[in-house]
């Protein structure tokens, strides 16, 4: 017995390690995060849970749409889509074919005089998890824009996941389907729209619609070549009256928790006078404070950046390297390092709106080349900015955007800022 009791202690220690970690691929390439989006979807075998802000009527979406499709046709046992009602915009012939092809379509939050709040209360997470083991999260919405393929883009990151941390999202996804903030759609269209919806579709299904972007049929295995780590974490708000601290609360927890460094891109920055107090007692504490956002030149709207124009002294008062983003595209990444080893990656903006009506989720990570990686993509970002009162002259904006953002920013800013 006393020979067997060494090996007993050990089996028990071993059986509190985990059994499988998470393995935690950055996107930061669009194609990558496209081919990425088509793998997962036809390598899918029992279920295909997708959540959107903003779905358009273009090649992306269709593409999109067309594979969740065939996975349907294919066996897969549940293929199910929500979409910010006031951000939806796939065609009702489609979406009525949908529907005759067992491919379940909700939408958040539509317009109702009974619910008039939720016109101020958006479904802005994108995630898409297949069969409980793996998801991707990140800024990226379903349009060509996000992906590269405009003139003018949003430059934005994804991580890919599989591992454990998967059946936390699993879980979020059917809270949210069956909560009572998501409705079903009645959409009634003739035979002839939803036979031209089908062909619509065949044609996005087969590729031709992205022909030389993405590739269909590739088996690649997104885990191959990571190591697996042990704490990752699948964050996001409460559903409906479930109780539980909204994600603005684990951010402000790991920032209060930096001890030396704290980096932040986020294209919106619109801090709560909360925020502001948090980034002081850091920079008040030695900690260095970075943040990455738009200028007026790269920024998709005036409103947002004469918002931020209100905290940017504040901000450089405090002491906060602040650097704008010099474009032409539209920085678009919401990421967070934190003493060079926690990384955290998602939809949620550094503003109002995010910590206090928006739906967010984001995926966290403990490691530290997780954490170098995302900063050398952040530091291309930074190479391609200018720093805020540095005595260095900004990119300049079209006469046009800057009257546009003055007019904003003393008529309608003081009434909406809590909104942006």
């Amino acid at each position: 017995m006393k020979r067997l009791l060494p090996l007993i202690i050990s089996i028990l220690c071993l059986s509190t390690l985990p059994i499988h970690a998470d393995v935690f691929r950055l996107l930061e390439d669009p194609r990558d995060g496209a081919q990425a989006r088509v793998d997962l979807i036809q390598q899918a075998h029992s279920d295909i849970s997708a959540v959107y802000f903003l779905a358009y009527d273009d090649r992306i979406t269709l593409t999109a749409l067309g594979l969740l499709r065939d996975a349907r046709r294919r066996g897969v046992g549940r293929v199910r889509l929500i979409v910010d009602a006031n951000f939806q915009h796939i065609p009702k012939p489609v979406l009525a074919y949908l529907a005759d092809e067992n491919v379940e379509v909700r939408v958040y939050h539509p317009f109702t005089f009974r619910h008039l709040n939720w016109l101020f209360h958006r479904m802005h997470e994108k995630v898409v998890v297949v069969d409980g083991k793996r998801y991707i999260t990140g800024g990226r919405n379903l349009a060509e824009s996000y992906f590269g393929l405009k003139k003018r883009n949003y430059i934005d990151r994804d991580v890919y996941v599989e591992g454990p941390s998967a059946a936390a999202a699993q879980q979020h996804f059917e809270d949210l389907w069956n909560s009572s903030d998501v409705c079903e759609l009645n959409v009634n269209v003739s035979l002839a729209a939803k036979a031209k919806a089908a062909r619509i579709l065949d044609d996005a299904a087969k590729g031709m619609t992205l022909e030389g972007f993405v590739t269909l049929n590739t088996s690649r295995d997104w885990s191959r070549g990571l190591n697996d780590i042990a704490d990752v974490r699948f964050l996001c708000d409460p559903v409906g009256q479930a109780k539980g601290p909204r994600l603005a609360v684990r951010l402000a927890e790991v920032i209060e928790g930096a001890k030396e460094s704290v980096v932040i891109e986020s294209p919106y920055l619109v801090p709560s006078p909360e925020v502001l107090d948090l980034f002081r007692r850091k920079r008040a504490e030695g900690v260095r404070v970075q943040i990455i956002t738009n200028s007026l030149r790269s920024c998709d709207g005036a409103l947002p950046y004469v918002a931020y124009l209100k905290y940017r002294h504040k901000l450089l008062r405090a002491g906060i390297d602040i650097r704008e983003y010099r474009g032409p595209d539209t920085l678009h990444a919401k990421s967070l390092v934190i003493d060079g080893h926690i990384v955290l990656v998602g939809s949620y903006n550094i503003d109002q709106r995010s910590e206090n009506q928006d739906r967010e989720v984001m995926a966290e990570a403990d490691d530290d080349d997780v954490a170098r990686e995302l900063m050398a993509a952040i530091r291309h970002h930074i190479d391609n900015s200018w720093a805020v009162g540095r005595g260095t002259e900004g990119p300049h904006a079209p006469r046009s955007w800057r009257f546009r953002a003055w007019a904003s920013r003393f008529l309608l800013v003081p009434f909406v800022e809590n909104q942006l």
